[in-house]
């Protein structure tokens, strides 16, 4: 039976950025949540949606072919069995004979008819070597409760173990409230990773154009040290990493391993790096290793994946950090947060958040700030156990976390707002949306009054501000209220680690001008607009679009007259012919038309943006075909006008400098040599 219930399409090809579609930016920050479709063709599948390009993925679930009988051949021919295929596990495939025991063969061992069958009942297998003993490749599974951890002997460096995680054998910790209200001692404030004035370091240049800095992680031993990762994302892949000496101000010579792997945490003793999987699609991110460098090459001593009894994005490892020497904890994209013995690699308790979240480890590393969605807490290490919790004001999309240097404060990023509470309290400080910029995927807390958000956007927790844009790092992380930004320069010039402390003097200036200075501003609070509807072909519709600019200029405190001192122009252009294509669809013609909207001053353009009607995605009511859908939308997209966020405040325009876009007070770029 075909379930007619309604169904969810995409456009291909869309960015991560901002989507300009049925408002005037629509956030693509859709990566982590489950879109349920069902249909007649798609029986047996989850549907999962990835925002990294907005791309569909269908992950097999388990059991497909499970009652046909078969025979199964070894790619030389020299080995046959009658079995029925059971699961695809990684590159392991299990069949189960007749006689009802189970067997398991690597993948690519198989011949290429059995192969292509696997491939045909489930899509998308991953392929990555695993090497079996003797002529025979048909091993039968070993009888009762798996060990805890077994090494594997093949396919390792000389001294490397596998462990085989089986987190039933610890703890699971169901966390609620302590049944008082928040009331905790502020732990220690984080000290500085070095005295003095922190050193920018040199970085190794990309060896290939199609290598990327991937990762950077940072120790909190005696010896402050960072690790950089490069990625060269090609066939099987290659990994450099490359230890900074914070201290000295040097990087070491970079050492270079198989796989596609990036660095997302370091050990204290600066040495020990814990590397993730890094391949493209949900349940790639799952396998953790330990890489050493020794000279130019690494030393692998153990692998093991953390959510192995997990499916799908389930197994991903979105978070990790060393409490000490001895242990470490992550957390997977479903929010499933692990203690774990090192370097022994066993579970020590767990407990679940909620999916998507990255919760954030006090500067005294006692804590684990978490959120399951509903509620924010703080999880003490030592005692396993919820110390603080209460509801939040709303339920969290996605929630990241992250404590000020002076730990006085939790930040959180979910979707598009931040939240602040006190820690010692739990008072809900501030509730700051941040619409038209996006902030989702990393929060950093720079300063105690400001937030980072999307790894670029500065938030002034005070004056509720959007502050400042940091453009061009690849990589950013805050360590004790010193920003770390990493970036490359191309494959021949060397790239560099810059610690900064943000705001920087540039913008706090500009702040202060922004709050006391009458004349630097063409737009602010207070100031008077002209609203210019005369591009809008459609006179019916000019009456709409003045109401809704003024609308939203009052949202930022400004007002709206014939004698206004700059113009807010609103144009609509088209139609044009294009072509529109969804997933699992097909091609479609198009008519667009494209809403514009820009200040201008003294016939300079100030800030621009702009919209269309192209859906960002289709929902499909019953009774309902693609083709009349897209044709009811080919008309003007008004509700942009209506929707549209503008910014509080506006620099005068500088004669021969384009119009910008950004929402924040001003915009910087990092480079090898600094700020530009």
């Amino acid at each position: 039976m075909v379930d007619d219930s309604p169904q969810t399409f995409f456009v291909r090809g869309l960015s991560t950025a901002r989507i300009l579609g049925d408002s005037s930016r629509i956030e693509s920050s859709i990566s982590q949540e489950r879109i349920k479709m069902r249909a007649g063709t798609l029986h047996g599948f989850r549907l999962w949606v990835l925002g990294v390009a907005s791309v569909v993925f269908l992950v097999p679930s388990f059991g497909y072919g499970k009652d046909e009988f078969r025979s199964w051949a070894d790619a030389a021919g020299k080995n046959k069995i009658k079995a029925k295929f059971v699961k695809l596990d990684e590159t392991l495939v299990t069949l189960e004979k007749e006689d009802g025991e189970e067997v398991e063969i690597e993948l690519k061992k198989l011949s290429s008819a059995d192969q292509k069958y696997i491939a045909t009942a489930v899509k998308d297998a991953e392929e990555s070597p695993f090497k079996t003993k003797g002529d025979d490749p048909f091993k039968s599974k070993p009888k009762g409760k798996k060990p805890k951890s077994t090494k594997e002997p093949d396919d390792e460096p000389e001294g490397s173990r596998t462990v085989k995680v089986d987190l039933s054998a610890s703890d699971h910790l169901t966390l609620s409230s302590p049944g008082e209200a928040w009331m905790v001692e502020v732990p220690a404030a984080e000290s500085r990773p070095t005295p003095g004035k922190p050193k920018s370091i040199s970085l190794p240049a990309k060896t290939n154009f199609f290598e990327g800095l991937k990762g950077l992680a940072f120790n909190r031993g005696t010896k402050p040290t960072a690790v950089v990762g490069f990625l060269l994302d090609k066939e099987a892949g290659t990994t450099r990493i490359a230890l900074c000496d914070l201290t000295t101000g040097k990087c070491g010579t970079p050492a270079v391993g198989t796989g596609k792997m990036s660095p997302i945490a370091l050990h204290d003793d600066g040495r020990q790096v814990v590397m993730r999987r890094e391949e493209f699609g949900f349940g790639n991110q799952d396998r953790l290793e330990i890489w050493s460098p020794k000279g130019n090459k690494v030393s692998k001593t153990v692998s093991w994946i953390p959510y192995d009894g997990d499916q799908g994005s389930a197994r991903d490892v979105l978070w990790a950090e060393f409490i000490d020497a001895e242990r470490l904890v992550t957390s997977s994209r479903e929010g499933k947060v692990v203690l774990w013995k090192f370097p022994e690699i066993e579970p020590i308790c767990h407990f679940d958040t909620v999916g998507g979240a990255v919760p954030a480890l006090s500067p005294d590393r006692k804590w684990i700030a978490y959120s399951n969605g509903t509620d924010v807490g703080l999880f003490d290490i030592e005692k396993q156990e919820a110390v603080a919790q209460q509801p939040t004001p709303e339920k969290l999309q996605w929630p990241y976390l992250a404590f000020s240097p002076s730990a006085k404060r939790l930040a959180c990023v979910a979707f598009n707002k931040v939240l602040v509470w006190d820690v010692a309290s739990g008072k809900l400080e501030h509730v700051i949306p941040c619409p038209g910029i996006n902030i989702h995927g990393s929060i950093e807390f720079p300063d105690d009054n400001y937030v980072l958000a999307g790894n670029k956007y500065l938030i002034d927790l005070e004056n509720q501000l959007k502050l400042w844009t940091y453009d061009g790092a690849e990589q950013v992380r805050v360590v004790a209220g010193v920003t770390y930004f990493a970036l490359t320069d191309g494959e021949k010039k060397p790239g560099a680690l810059i610690p900064t402390q943000i705001p920087h003097p540039a913008a706090k200036e500009l702040l202060k001008k922004a709050l006391t200075d009458p004349n630097l501003f063409v737009l602010k609070a207070g100031t008077t607009v002209r609203i210019d509807v005369n591009g809008i072909f459609d006179p019916a519709e000019r009456e709409r679009v003045t109401k809704g600019l003024t609308k939203q200029l009052n949202a930022v405190q400004c007002k709206v007259g014939p004698t206004g001192t700059i113009d807010l122009v609103a144009t609509v252009e088209g139609p044009k012919e294009s072509e529109i294509r969804f997933f699992n669809t097909g091609d479609y013609k198009f008519k667009e038309y494209f809403t514009r909207l820009k200040f201008v001053f003294k016939n300079q353009s100030a800030w621009e943006t702009a919209g269309s009607n192209r859906p960002f995605f289709v929902q499909l009511k019953r009774g309902e075909n693609m083709e009349s859908y897209l044709r009811s939308c080919e008309k003007p997209n008004y509700e942009f006008f209506e929707q549209v966020q503008l910014p509080k405040f506006l620099q005068k325009p500088v004669t021969g400098q384009g119009a910008g876009n950004s929402l924040t007070l001003g915009q910087s770029r990092i480079t090898p040599g600094g700020f530009r």
